[in-house]
């Protein structure tokens, strides 16, 4: 059981409200209002709050006990309690284990995968997710093993087989920022597709994609067109025959790379491993599949989720992966989705009871409940990266948590793996020019929705906490994007 701490933050958020304007819930004539209630902005829902970082004073306060969607704002909730439950140098390790006997170089066996949802399978801690997998069959040559009699298997049964948020949109699971994954799975569940049209109108381009899973996963419907036409690709998966359909048109003598969601990341990773392991020249003889439930018997009476208690089993190759605290910045700086969904099924499966959205949600909110003292109705999460519209947070428990993160033991990695104005990677590249190394903050942004929470140095060096949430814009995001940052400029004077 956690214990409960209240935040002396959300405390001084809520008596605020008792100084403010009749009427209004702030006071009156503040800069940020004159900001925030100009046309066209004026029609915009706002949730903004703003706290001196030492002492909790309020120095601004709108809405700031109503619930927003919060877009990848959400992002602070996971990556908060996951810092503070699991520790900065946890980390996931990729076992493959022997079970049977060996003889000589053969394993009268199968070689079974323990998944364990490892985010870091991909281009941003290795050279690809393909090589990472390269390592782990090299490492199975080494061991001496060139034959498997038996299959190979993928256990993924610590985790659900779902593979999509509940509540996203259906038209944004084709694309590579509603890319899900599972307890093994590569290349941050995108799947990059080359085209290449032919110098001939009517014939069909080529295709290549990656990583190469299943043989025909990709499937294509593309026409080569005029080379004076745009080049159109659009994927859909599909569910009957677990491909990906590719329709659209492709110039004449162009080539175009596009990427989407892998949709079926668990068992494209297996084909991949074993696609690996064969060019390795690592036989293997039952070919490969994937096990979910935990009931399900994986070789001579050894059960999945129990493989390493197995008689005759021993390990013969693993990847360990980067610590938490490197995640958590591949997160935060550049809003990285897929890696927050894995991080809140790993919440559910190292304190829950399975790897699930449901059952790392939960832990979420019990950490924010008991340990941080958020108000229990000041958040709704439906998912971890704030794709779901479903979401819901206040700016109080939004400013609660970060306020608690800058007093723990983790608060300058927490700040530093933040995005930063005009750092090259991060989602405040182009925004908040004069204010580097005085703003670390997360923005989120989806249709109609933008927002940015974070800390702010003032310009008399006082550190600021502010949250601003803002929904229902029907204006360009970029138009929101900078009213925000000019109520961040307001408040650092």
């Amino acid at each position: 059981m956690l214990r409960r701490r209240p935040s002396k933050w959300l405390g001084i958020a809520l008596v605020s409200g008792g100084c403010a304007s009749a009427g209004t819930g702030r006071p009156a004539a503040s800069p940020v209002d004159a900001v925030l209630d100009t046309q066209p902005l004026d029609q915009v829902s706002f949730g903004v709050l703003a706290v001196d970082a030492e002492t909790g004073a309020v120095l601004y306060e709108r809405n700031a006990h109503r619930k927003f969607i919060p877009a990848s704002n959400q992002k602070v909730l996971v990556t908060a309690a996951a810092l503070s439950l699991l520790g900065p140098d946890y980390r996931w390790e990729t076992g493959l284990w022997a079970i049977g006997p060996v003889q000589g170089d053969v394993l009268d066996g199968n070689l079974v995968l323990i998944g364990s949802g490892d985010p870091t399978l991909s281009s941003r801690y290795h050279e690809s997710g393909p090589a990472a997998l390269a390592t782990l069959a090299d490492q199975v040559g080494a061991s001496g093993i060139r034959e498997v009699t038996g299959e190979l298997v993928v256990d993924a049964s610590a985790w659900d087989s779902t593979t999509i948020g509940n509540s996203w949109e259906v038209a944004d699971l084709p694309y590579r920022y509603a890319a899900t994954g599972g307890t093994f799975a590569i290349d941050e569940g995108e799947l990059q597709v080359v085209v290449r049209g032919t110098m001939t109108p009517g014939n069909a381009p080529a295709v290549s994609w990656s990583p190469l899973g299943e043989d025909g996963f990709v499937h294509s419907r593309l026409t080569t067109v005029h080379r004076d036409s745009t080049t159109r690709v659009r994927a859909s998966y599909l569910p009957e025959t677990r491909r990906i359909e590719l329709v659209g048109r492709v110039a004449a003598g162009a080539t175009d790379t596009v990427t989407f969601a892998q949709r079926d990341p668990v068992r494209q990773a297996t084909a991949s491993l074993h696609r690996t392991l064969r060019r390795d020249g690592i036989r293997i003889g039952g070919g490969a599949r994937v096990v979910w439930d935990s009931t399900s018997e994986i070789a001579n009476g050894c059960r999945a989720g129990g493989v390493p208690s197995c008689p005759t089993t021993r390990r013969v190759a693993s990847l360990t992966s980067p610590p938490l605290s490197e995640v958590i910045e591949g997160i935060l700086e550049p809003s990285q989705n897929w890696m927050t969904e894995q991080l809140v099924r790993t919440l559910g499966a190292e304190r829950g009871e399975v790897g699930s959205w449901s059952e790392g949600l939960g832990t979420i909110v019990s950490f924010l409940r008991d340990e941080v003292g958020v108000d229990s109705l000041d958040v709704a999460p439906r998912d971890g990266s704030g794709l779901s519209a479903y979401n819901l947070v206040t700016p109080r428990a939004l400013v609660a948590i970060l306020a608690y993160m800058r007093s723990g033991p983790h608060a300058d990695l927490y700040r530093e793996a933040m995005a930063e104005p005009f750092e090259d990677g991060s989602t405040l590249s182009r925004r908040l020019e004069g204010f580097e190394g005085r703003v670390y903050a997360k923005t989120g942004t989806i249709s109609n929705v933008n927002s940015l929470s974070g800390y702010l140095v003032g310009d008399d060096g006082r550190e600021i906490i502010f949250s601003i949430l803002s929904n229902g814009s029907g204006l360009p995001s970029a138009t929101v994007r900078g009213a925000l940052d000019d109520v961040v400029r307001v408040l650092s004077r």
